[in-house]
């Protein structure tokens, strides 16, 4: 029996829904599963008898709790889709408006990060949960695998005084192999997931951490690596370094 898909978004881009969309493995999808819930796509509004839950996007707004509740009731295995909905995402700069993660309210079976979520990632997840298997994320960190490790030194002694480099900075890893860090620009890939394929850095922009830590709470695991480098003046006193994907969990 085709396994019942539910795809449905909350406060976001609708990046990670337009990635489903355009993925090479979509017909495939379409073909092996039932999406039983889908705004983009069909008109059904009745959330019932779901095996997969698919939750894009933060919550901001008191009506999508309720949502969310709805969907986990009746959804045998929920997963929070991309940044947003794992972790609260880019709104959480926003001083006007609160981003959660959907976690914060339901209980869900697992993530699949990104923003938006890497084409060969999210493919791969796809086509595990049709086969009824658990999804698997890297438990490296972004360095491991990083093009530009080869000159890196592990005691990140490092003078940081720009969040990127300027225009006529921004060259291919083949152009210019050294470390971010060692540029005297923030990097967070010694503390965020491996797994984009490192998208970003082969276009010359350092990792903002969009695919989240590898464990534990987000914002510490931030705090606690800027604590090893000499981090400018002017760098210390912008949230956005901390807040960019998420809050802490708890007040501090």
């Amino acid at each position: 029996m085709k396994p019942k898909f539910l795809i449905t978004s909350l406060t976001g881009c609708s990046g990670c829904i337009a990635t489903i969309m355009s993925l090479d493995v979509s017909p495939q999808l379409l073909e092996r599963s039932k999406l039983s819930y889908f705004p983009f796509m069909s008109d059904i509004k009745t959330i019932e008898n779901i095996d997969i839950a698919l939750i894009e996007g933060c919550v901001s707004e008191e009506s999508q709790i309720e949502h969310l509740k709805t969907v986990r009731k009746n959804a045998k295995k929920v997963y929070a889709l991309g940044s947003c909905a794992a972790f609260g995402g880019i709104l959480n700069l926003s001083t006007k408006k609160d981003a959660e993660p959907i976690s914060n309210y339901i209980e869900i079976d697992g993530i699949i990060p990104g923003c938006p979520i890497p084409a060969n990632l999210l493919g791969n997840c796809l086509i595990r949960l049709i086969e009824n298997k658990e999804i698997i994320l890297s438990e490296k960190n972004l360095c491991d695998s990083c093009p530009l490790r080869g000159n890196i030194e592990h005691d990140f002694d490092y003078k940081i005084n720009k969040l990127y480099p300027n225009p006529d900075e921004i060259v291919s890893p083949e152009e210019n192999s050294e470390c971010f860090l060692k540029r005297g620009i923030l990097c967070l890939g010694p503390v965020i997931r491996d797994g984009c394929e490192h998208i970003c850095i082969k276009k010359g922009i350092p990792c903002e951490g969009c695919m989240g830590p590898v464990s534990k709470d987000f914002t510490a695991n931030i705090v606690n690596f800027l604590s090893l480098v000499k981090l400018s003046k002017d760098l210390k006193g912008y949230d956005g370094i901390f807040y960019r994907f998420s809050k802490p969990k708890f007040n501090w």
